[in-house]
């Protein structure tokens, strides 16, 4: 009788250690029941500063363009400093708009830029301005480096070409039409020193900042 009741203490005891293995640890679940995600605790990428651009006359023709009555639709625009672009800055006048013209020794207005008064026409889309100064100017080029799209048409002033014996344009007054997308009047461009220079200028041209 002692015997049989040893053996089954022993094989109730067997039985106890044959149970369900404790389960791993789970990861804290989240009142939805979710398991809670890892905190991110990483910095974000620092975002590259953009420097000012230098332009001519800068103080100058934001304070002409602050005070203008289209300054709400024709934001300020300047030259980048290149060859030929040493003038002395003073402002021009153009009603309506803002201007700022660039004298040089002996040569009065030498070169400028201005933000033209608003007339009904402006207000046409871009695809409609490309049309009337491709049919208007004999030259044509688009701008990219200003807000798309951009684009200009030059000449002589009086929208004529340059004549067969003078293509440089020297001697002769150079005048571009220029459209900026977002912006609706229509920026004039002018150059007494040739068609190089108009169109390094136009090339040259960039917005400005306000501040």
């Amino acid at each position: 009788m002692i015997h049989q009741k040893t053996f089954a203490l022993a094989a109730l005891l067997a039985l106890a250690s044959c149970g369900p293995e404790k389960s791993a640890e789970q990861p804290a679940a989240s009142p939805s029941g979710q398991p809670t995600p890892a905190t991110d605790v990483s910095s974000p990428e620092p975002q590259p500063t953009v420097e000012p651009v230098a332009v001519e006359g800068r103080d100058l023709i934001l304070e002409q363009w602050a005070k203008a009555e289209n300054k709400d639709k024709c934001a300020p625009v300047g030259f980048v400093p290149g060859e030929g672009s040493d003038g002395v800055p003073r402002v021009a006048d153009f009603s309506g708009g803002w201007s700022v013209a660039f004298d040089l020794p002996g040569r009065r207005s030498a070169y400028g830029i201005a933000g033209t008064g608003l007339i009904p026409d402006d207000a046409l889309d871009a695809e409609t301005q490309r049309s009337r100064l491709q049919v208007q100017w004999p030259y044509f080029q688009d701008l990219g480096q200003l807000r798309q799209p951009a684009f200009a048409g030059y000449g002589m002033e009086g929208a004529a070409a340059y004549p067969e014996g003078n293509p440089g344009g020297h001697g002769v007054d150079s005048l571009a039409y220029v459209r900026i997308e977002g912006q609706e009047c229509t920026y004039n461009v002018w150059s007494k020193l040739g068609r190089g220079h108009l169109e390094r200028m136009l090339a040259d041209l960039r917005m400005i900042e306000p501040g």
